[in-house]
């Protein structure tokens, strides 16, 4: 992994273009010492590849200035060696194949993870649909968390600036959720974190349905806290009696999608589309991912689309009390089973 990482981020030499994929396919690798893992639905999609094949020339992160590349160290480095750790958390404890837990383990948890920095949390029973094709989750619960990502940085995306908030927003997820897991495991469940950089589930899908916000026009997940200025991260585990909430109060957040579509005309490439298409895994598509991407990797991660949300810019609460509502609006209502909750 840390091989990659400086071919990816210190654009060292090499006969094969970097690819953050790889990197995702190793700590993917290490599930295997698992032995058996919740599979995805029939149905499920595919993880969207990084890869955009392009020549080195037209990859930001691969013509950084010396100084730039400073900079990216100091949250690039704890980023990978924290995945690298989290990768390796299974643990050599026998843990219970079901698991039970108090509303003080609850409260004790929850304070940890916003003393660390975690902006908002949710439960889930994840379900087999938002695993993605070909891969697989060792425990059925998970722990849904997000970090925010300071707006002046974002707001001059496509950049330098904004790229390096991201990043500072992976890193703090990494080491937020190696912190979590360790007191899980130490009070004697079990518990495995998700990549931070993206993992075997879809997060965004997995946001929506834990009740943490709504997922916009752009694709992104809209929250109270940080609008889209977020990055979102996963726990799993095999605690039974989690406090699952099963209700979304957000979902009026694509009525306004359907008005504003800023996102839609101010998108340098045209790759959001008018409309989000249902999929069939339960989802939804909202952007043609290859025309993002390509322009994602010239341009520092574009973000553009994150930055001009009205939700990034004024935030949630102001543009709930302007809006005045869209009863014809599409909606894209997801399912959400019904799932025992902490008694």
């Amino acid at each position: 992994m840390l091989q990659q990482f400086f071919r990816i981020f210190l654009g060292r030499n090499s006969s094969e273009p970097p690819s953050l994929d790889q990197v995702l396919e190793y700590t993917d690798k290490q599930l295997e010492k698992f032995g058996t893992l919740i599979q995805p639905a029939p149905e499920s999609k595919p993880r969207t590849s990084f890869n955009a094949h392009l020549p080195k020339d037209q990859i930001s992160m691969l013509n950084f200035t010396p100084r730039q590349r400073l900079k990216v160290l100091t949250k690039a480095v704890p980023l990978i060696l924290n995945m690298q750790r989290g990768s390796r958390m299974i643990g050599r404890q026998t843990y219970p194949s079901t698991g039970a837990v108090s509303p003080e383990f609850i409260r004790k948890l929850e304070t940890l993870a916003r003393q660390a920095g975690v902006k908002d949390l949710r439960y889930i029973k994840v379900p087999p649909n938002a695993i993605f094709r070909d891969k697989g989750i060792p425990y059925p619960y998970a722990i849904i968390y997000t970090v925010e990502m300071d707006k002046e940085p974002i707001d001059t995306s496509p950049s330098f600036e904004s790229q390096h908030e991201v990043m500072r927003g992976y890193m703090n997820l990494a080491v937020i959720a190696n912190k979590m897991t360790a007191f899980i495991q130490k009070q004697g469940f079990a518990a495995y974190p998700g990549t931070a950089l993206g993992g075997v589930t879809d997060y965004v899908h997995l946001g929506e349905l834990a009740g943490l916000g709504a997922i916009g026009y752009h694709g992104l997940l809209i929250t109270p806290g940080e609008g889209a200025r977020l990055r979102i991260g996963t726990i799993y585990t095999n605690i039974s009696n989690l406090p699952i909430q099963t209700t979304n109060d957000h979902l009026w957040v694509r009525d306004f999608c359907a008005s504003c579509k800023k996102c839609v005309r101010k998108c340098p490439v045209k790759a959001i589309y008018d409309q989000p298409k249902p999929r069939g895994d339960g989802g939804m598509q909202c952007i043609d991912h290859a025309t993002c991407r390509t322009f994602f990797t010239q341009q520092y991660g574009c973000a553009v689309c994150l930055a001009i949300c009205p939700f990034s810019q004024v935030g949630y609460e102001t543009v709930k009390a302007r809006f005045k509502g869209n009863p014809h609006a599409p909606q894209f209502h997801i399912p959400v089973e019904s799932i025992p909750t902490l008694s």
